[in-house]
């Protein structure tokens, strides 16, 4: 085939090819715009490849919702073995080891796996990227990726997932625009002015192409008018066979399109001579996809509807994919065909893990619902409801769930009413509304004991009922009475899905109330979710051992779990967006305990930025954000702790809104505001006393009451080393925060000391956090007491820097700009690739670039070094 200007492209791709057969493998990612050549590139490079090299192809799908594995299933159509077989079984974890183990059957010569369109890629295709590139050191193989790169922005999902791979096993190829001599060379005959040619086209190899196949004089000025150009110099038959085409997407099966209506014979073979089309082993698919989507835009609204009706009626015949008619199905405007297909696709997309295709997909049927009887549309309801709910999407979920529930009462059906009122307890739960949503619930628990005091609702029921008591935070005794109770009726159904949900309700509720057998409960509810593949259910184990670890100050067991819950959230279930923000807010407070202070920006900020996020999530976020520029001396710290007061007031629930107010008042304190400090310090104070509150709470609440002049000692049952900073002891109190390992407030304790040796290590601690205001104020007391030679501490860098990088920030940039990856980045910096990942994704928003290269460039215009990243935190 021919080529212009490509061979030192492809003179790379074979070294790389050579390199890769020795092992280790290598990822390569051929980038550039639309219609550039990058699958050209690869065609041609594969063309060369030597005859026991095996290719195998995979193409993303332009269409949403995204196909799952849209690649993979490609794949498995070419291949013997197992995969096929995953997924259409819709287990995702036997999908990556079958599609591992097809990588790693023995062959003479290491495979070429090409992955095409990867800025359509699904979370699933992100998750294989993560998980084939970190077992590239072991296995001889070149996995070559295209993706349009002006589609990928800072914050597309694709550029975190490349951050997973190794630096040293990915390599970068750009395909530019063609040259002008290129595009005279390919315009040569056609009599176009290769000049105006250039001008017009800007040198994209496709749009050349096009254009000087369209019959006109003039130069198309799009391409879609070069494509409609080129296309009217066929027959009557091949255009409507393209018309056809266009409608089955960029691949197809010929089959297929003659049973839409297509004529094939002599007006396929035109189409396939023309150039437009391209014969790949009995699938067809059109030369580009911006050809596919050309001939689509110039058909009426009219034709395309006819044309998918035809589509639906030829896939059910066969019996087809589910993703393949639910798409056909919306696009033919037919509401029985939706319906019948957008559940089944959302159903199979919810299995494979992809549960923001499956709210897509429920989400498309919205519209049609009316035309269904109430069972069958509550029914249809709740799956878009707790789709919805996982993704994050409150809102939609609730709005679902209420109108399931009307289908139900107007059923009399008591036992899914109940049903329902209880799963609508958590979504109200997570719309900040925490007093409707234990009301719903034990509405649910009151009618479901009357219908089936031993069925699987009850049992849910009450589990739902255990967990709505735990977090209200009012009576720990009774949560646990009622998960007992759930637990207890799960076990004789043998329903294991309640069964570690009340599990993981008993083990919290133990150790709240001092019982330290809740430990050993919360990691076996974790195993038990685990082996029984109760992905949500293992989620919340994860958090929660989290999550106490870190209220209970037991930060060795928090530190043991949150690596392996980010784990099992990025790379099992990317989707479970829900769980995994709360996740972030739970280490973005444990990294604010434990003076990791950008770690804890950097959760807390991509939590508190999110356009949906539940709102206990969202008010756990903003405190940690308030709080943290309130101790840096950053600008309106108030700001998110309004917002966040806002949503807490309406959900009433004491473990959000205890911590705020004491945020609340150390804000106010630190800017010599006593009055407003003292206000929300009783706002506080009054709080915790209506509750059974853990002792850190307690304590930290009672210390901003006690700083403040409204009281003498911190409240009963408060954590020792509260009481010993208020009690004057503030050695023992800094030696206890200092055991526990929260910097901060071992700092505060020795602040209020009146000797010079205690103020002097507060100071140094200040400074070593960047906590300015509390520096000041220490710094003031020794020049009180008469000190010399009082440190001033290091320039505020995150001021000094036009971009308002934080210290952590420049030093994830500084190592971004000697090409390391993410993992590597981590591994320097001693913390999760994950954590990488969010300062990645800060720099890049802070900077307004798109991507890392860009990134290192505007920092050297901004004047940003490399030695300013050594600014201590």
């Amino acid at each position: 085939m021919t080529t212009y200007e490509r061979e030192p492209l492809l003179a790379v791709l074979a070294n790389l090819m050579e390199e890769a057969s020795r092992r280790p493998g290598r990822l390569v990612l051929v980038t550039g715009e639309a219609g550039v050549g990058k699958s050209s590139l690869v065609e041609a490079f594969c063309v060369n490849l030597d005859a026991g090299v095996q290719a195998l192809w995979g193409w993303c799908d332009p269409a949403a919702p995204r196909r799952p594995f849209a690649p993979l299933a490609d794949i498995a159509d070419k291949v013997e073995g197992p995969l096929r077989a995953a997924l259409d079984a819709a287990d995702r974890d036997q999908v990556f080891a079958a599609f591992l183990r097809l990588l790693r059957q023995p062959r003479r010569s290491p495979p070429v796996i090409i992955f095409e369109d990867l800025h359509w890629a699904d979370e699933g295709m992100l998750d294989v990227l993560r998980v084939v590139g970190r077992r590239l050191r072991d296995m001889p193989i070149l996995v070559v990726g295209t993706f349009r790169d002006e589609e990928v922005g800072s914050a597309h999902p694709l550029r975190l997932a490349l951050g997973d791979v190794p630096a040293a096993f990915t390599a970068g190829i750009r395909v530019p625009p063609l040259s002008l001599q290129a595009v005279g060379a390919i315009a040569a005959s056609s009599g176009i002015d290769p000049a105006a040619l250039h001008r017009a086209t800007g040198g994209n190899a496709f749009f050349v192409t096009e254009a000087v196949a369209a019959p006109d004089d003039e130069i198309p000025t799009t391409i879609r008018d070069a494509v409609v150009a080129r296309a009217s110099r066929l027959s009557g038959a091949a255009q409507a066979f393209l018309q056809v085409a266009s409608v089955l997407g960029p691949r197809f099966e010929s089959s297929l399109a003659r049973e839409v209506g297509a004529r094939a014979g002599a007006a396929l073979t035109e189409c396939l001579e023309n150039g437009i089309l391209e014969d790949d082993g009995g699938v067809l698919q059109f030369r580009h996809e911006l050809a596919q989507r050309a001939i689509y835009e110039s058909l009426s609204h009219e034709g395309r509807v006819t044309l998918h009706g035809r589509a639906v009626e030829a896939l059910r015949r066969r019996n087809g994919d589910a993703f393949r008619l639910a798409l056909h199905a919306v696009e033919s405007d037919d509401a029985e065909a939706v319906l019948e297909f957008a559940p089944a696709a959302a159903r199979r997309a919810a299995h494979l893990g992809a549960h923001g295709e499956a709210a897509a997909h429920y989400a498309t049927g919205l519209r049609f619902v009316a035309a269904l009887d109430d069972r069958m549309r509550a029914q249809f309801l709740e799956g878009h409801a707790h789709e919805s709910l996982l993704v994050d999407d409150v809102e939609s979920a609730a709005a679902s769930q209420r109108a399931a529930l009307e289908c139900w009462r107007r059923l009399e059906d008591v036992r899914r009413e109940g049903d329902c009122l209880c799963a609508l307890s958590l979504m109200l739960w997570f719309a900040g509304d925490g007093d409707r949503a234990f009301e719903t619930a034990d509405r649910g628990v009151r009618l479901l004991e009357t219908v089936s005091p031993e069925g699987p609702e009850l049992a849910r029921a009450y589990a739902t009922v255990a967990q709505r008591t735990l977090v209200r935070g009012l009576d720990d005794t009774a949560a646990l009475t009622w998960a007992e109770r759930a637990l207890a009726l799960a076990e004789r159904l043998r329903d294991e899905e309640v069964a570690t949900h009340a599990l993981t309700t008993i083990g919290y509720a133990r150790i709240y109330l001092g019982d330290e057998s809740g430990w050993p409960q919360l990691e076996e509810s974790l195993a038990r979710a685990l082996a029984a593949g109760l992905d949500e259910n293992a989620a919340r184990a994860f958090i929660n051992l989290v999550e106490v670890g870190k209220e209970k100050k037991r930060y060795a067991i928090a530190d043991r779990y949150r690596d392996e819950a980010l784990r099992f959230l990025d790379e099992r279930d990317h989707d479970l967006h829900l769980y995994r923000r709360r996740l972030l807010t739970d280490l973005a407070e444990l990294d604010l305990d434990r003076g990791r202070w950008a770690e804890a920006d950097a959760f807390a900020t991509t939590v508190a930025g999110g356009s949906r996020t539940a709102a206990p999530i969202r008010v756990k976020a903003l405190t940690v954000v308030g709080r943290l520029r309130a101790r840096r001396g950053d600008p309106d710290p108030w700001a998110p702790l309004d917002e966040a007061l806002t949503l807490a007031t309406r959900s009433g629930e004491v473990q959000d809104l205890g911590p705020l107010y004491s945020a609340r008042a150390e804000a106010a304190w630190l800017e010599d505001d006593p009055a407003r400090a003292a206000a929300e310090a009783q706002l506080g104070l009054t709080t915790m006393l209506t509750a059974a509150v853990e002792p850190w709470f307690c304590g930290e609440a009672g210390l901003w009451a006690w700083k403040t002049g409204i009281l003498r000692e911190p409240p009963d049952g408060s954590a020792r080393p509260y009481v010993l900073h208020a009690q004057g002891r503030h050695r023992e109190s800094a030696e206890a925060w200092k055991q526990i390992g929260c910097p901060y407030h071992q700092a505060l304790a020795l602040g209020d000391s009146s000797t010079e040796a205690d103020l002097r290590e507060s100071l140094a601690l200040f400074q070593s956090l960047g906590a300015e205001p509390m520096a000041r104020k220490v710094a003031s007391r020794l020049r009180e007491l008469g000190a010399r030679e009082i440190p001033r501490g290091p320039r505020r860098r995150t001021r000094s820097n036009p971009a308002r990088l934080t210290a952590r920030e420049l030093e994830v940039l500084t190592l971004l700009r000697q090409n390391l990856r993410n993992v590597e980045i981590a591994e320097r910096l001693v913390v999760s690739a994950k954590t990488v990942d969010h300062h990645v994704s800060s720099i890049l928003r802070k900077l307004d670039v798109r991507n890392r290269v860009e990134a290192a460039e505007k920092a050297a215009r901004l004047g940003v070094k490399d030695g300013e990243a050594q600014a201590p935190r």
